[in-house]
């Protein structure tokens, strides 16, 4: 971790208020696995395009998220089915400042990742009326019993584009928990690169250059497949395949 600080350290830093302008809550995405051993390396060759999000001199920041899903994991299969305009719920704590927020993740059939939220005072273990309200105004279909599903856990540094409308964010030591089982994902980096729309971006071009294909990997249906070893996974194959050619044993 030392030598990641030093890595960091060539960055310019920004400040949470300044990066304001790159919320980007309708946006494409273009995700990346890679492993842990590769990220010096790729943050120092794009480190004069980026600025590096810094919060009270910290670098890197805890993030904790709450799923939910139905009984039998509707929202899950939506996702594995590759169906349009599906949905993810989740409550998004960021451990750091204490401020979280309960999140409507959607998928829409422009390729569109489209987030609304709304803030709450913590991460709650059931969802209440007015919580249901507001799933019912911002998704399809009917209403629905949703339960918690999955306890993720990472830890996440921001870059931010000094020239573009563009972010970019590295989720390390991700962590699963659910029900007493827990699943570590050592050494594995998911990178997710965020634009209002697709343009020249330094970190996919450098992936190009790497011959690095992007991987829509979803931290929620990993993370389910690798505790629920029942569930569906069929299309996820070539996902679990990168992740094992990084030395991780997802089951």
């Amino acid at each position: 971790m030392n030598e990641l600080s030093a890595t960091l350290s060539n960055f310019s830093p920004i400040s949470l208020e300044e990066m304001d302008h790159v919320a980007l809550l309708d946006r494409i995405d273009t995700k990346y696995v890679i492993h842990e051993n590769q990220l010096r390396e790729y943050l120092t060759a794009v480190a004069s395009n980026y600025k590096l999000l810094v919060i009270s001199g910290k670098t890197i920041h805890p993030y904790e998220t709450l799923y939910f899903d139905t009984a039998d994991f509707l929202l899950y299969h939506m996702h594995h089915n590759g169906k349009l305009n599906r949905y993810k719920l989740r409550y998004r704590k960021y451990v750091d400042s204490g401020i979280s927020f309960f999140e409507i993740k959607s998928k829409i059939n422009t390729s569109h990742t489209v987030k609304i939220r709304m803030q709450v005072d913590d991460i709650l273990e059931k969802l209440d009326e007015p919580m249901y309200q507001y799933i019912s105004e911002h998704t399809p279909g009917d209403q629905q019993n949703f339960v918690p599903a999955l306890r993720v856990f990472f830890d996440r540094l921001t870059l931010v584009n000094k020239q573009a409308n563009e972010r970019l964010t590295f989720d390390l030591n991700l962590r699963y928990k659910f029900n007493g089982v827990e699943k570590k994902m050592r050494d594995i980096v998911i990178v997710e690169v965020k634009q209002e729309k697709y343009t020249i971006s330094p970190f996919r071009e450098l992936m190009k250059m790497y011959r690095l294909p992007s991987n829509y990997l979803s931290k929620y249906c990993i993370g389910l497949t690798s505790i629920h070893k029942e569930l569906k996974m069929n299309n996820f194959k070539q996902k679990i395949n990168t992740l094992s050619s990084l030395g991780y044993d997802l089951y």
